[in-house]
């Protein structure tokens, strides 16, 4: 895999670029934007060349608000499409090579498959008003409640309508999302367990990265809680099993850390990651 971590924006792309190269990253991914902060095309165009002069060859980019696509309030929805529409053209102007989100959460006095329908034709609408024919990646989540994603059948039926529309879209894969859903992808056994059913109901060229994240929540408990890797649950055998496949060798692998994770943390996490793919 082409390994990296998410990197910070708050200073802006060219910072987030600078902490990617002090890392030693091979990939990176960043938010495309930040609330209330606008971005000329001279500063989009002069990310875009910097990154491709540098060692960073991959570039994601992951939708920054949690999106009320399958909502049933009509104006929710539709700020939601407003808001995605916006992602996609600026993470396309960045150069990313695709946008990955999560497919939020069906209302209260609705269901699964009707929360399903809704969040995919969502997308499609968002793709097709903004022109910028970026993949979309739908990420697996923990679970837990109405939210979308966390089943990996869900992802299939989010993923079936956009092939049909012609949409380029896959999957993006997050081990500690997989771990807080019930999947034991800390061990071998587990990791494969997980990687034959992810395949059997997605497909393995569905699935176009992956979020490489240990995590301190338990086993299936459907919390979202980021650890250095080394200091959560999940350690380095399930972790070798999936940097061995060779069908996800050309994957781009992200690191995500927690909420104050430093310079020092990052070159940690990506320094152990690496040590898993040798």
């Amino acid at each position: 895999m082409d390994l990296g971590v998410h990197c910070p924006v708050n200073r802006g792309f060219a910072a987030a670029l600078r902490h990617a190269r002090a890392v030693g990253c091979e990939a990176m991914q960043v938010f495309p934007y930040r609330r209330h902060q606008t971005h000329s095309a001279g500063e989009l165009a002069e990310f875009r060349l910097a990154r491709e002069a540098s060692p960073v060859r991959r570039l994601l980019a992951h939708s920054r608000f949690a999106p009320c696509l399958a909502s049933r309030r009509e104006a929710r929805r539709r700020r939601s499409i407003e808001l995605l529409d916006r992602e996609l053209r600026l993470a396309a102007a960045l150069g990313a090579e695709a946008l990955i989100l999560h497919a939020g959460a069906y209302s209260e006095d609705s269901d699964r498959e009707e929360g399903l329908r809704l969040a995919a034709a969502a997308v499609c609408e968002a793709w097709e008003r903004g022109g910028s024919r970026l993949p979309v990646l739908f990420e697996n989540v923990p679970g837990g409640g109405r939210r979308l994603g966390a089943g990996l059948h869900d992802l299939a039926e989010l993923l079936a309508p956009l092939r049909r529309a012609g949409i380029p879209c896959g999957a993006c894969v997050d081990t500690a999302h997989a771990w807080a859903a019930g999947f034991d992808v800390a061990v071998a056994e587990g990791m494969l367990r997980f990687l034959s059913r992810l395949h059997r109901v997605v497909g393995a060229d569905e699935v176009r990265a992956f979020h490489l994240n240990d995590t301190r929540a338990l086993l299936g408990s459907q919390r979202e809680s980021h650890a250095v890797w080394g200091r959560g649950f999940l350690g380095t055998e399930g972790l070798r099993v999936l940097l061995a496949r060779p069908e996800y060798a050309d994957r781009p692998g992200i690191v995500e850390l927690p909420l104050g994770a430093d310079l020092s943390d990052a070159l940690a996490a990506l320094t152990y990651v690496r040590a898993c793919g040798i």
